[in-house]
């Protein structure tokens, strides 16, 4: 009798334990679910610069496109600017301006 009771006290401990780790399980969720609600802003910027060259466009592509934060980039050699559409809650524009000229190419201003 006494192993039946106890086996009964240990099947009911664990089923709590497993309940409270399902309604943690499901307040976590809740919680992710409402900070993804908080949408990122996105903004554009074009920054006016001084390219020399394809090899410099390349540059910029490969390089600023993985900045944290950078949605698109467009590169025009022939207008001599670079617009980028970033998460303003991940980078800045001074942040992305820094990164264009620490790869060695002048920027002038912004567009």
């Amino acid at each position: 009798m006494k192993k039946v009771i106890i086996a009964m006290f240990i099947a009911f401990a664990a089923f709590s334990m497993t309940a409270n780790a399902a309604e943690s399980s499901i307040s976590s969720a809740q919680v992710f679910k409402q900070s993804k609600k908080a949408k990122a802003e996105i903004k554009e910027v074009t920054f006016l610069v001084h390219l020399h060259c394809g090899n410099c466009v390349k540059k910029i592509q490969e390089n600023i496109a993985f900045e944290k934060g950078v949605k698109d980039l467009k590169v025009s050699l022939e207008d001599q600017t670079v617009m980028v559409k970033y998460d303003s809650s991940k980078t800045s524009e001074e942040v992305l301006k820094n990164a264009i000229v620490k790869l060695g190419v002048p920027v002038k201003g912004k567009k």
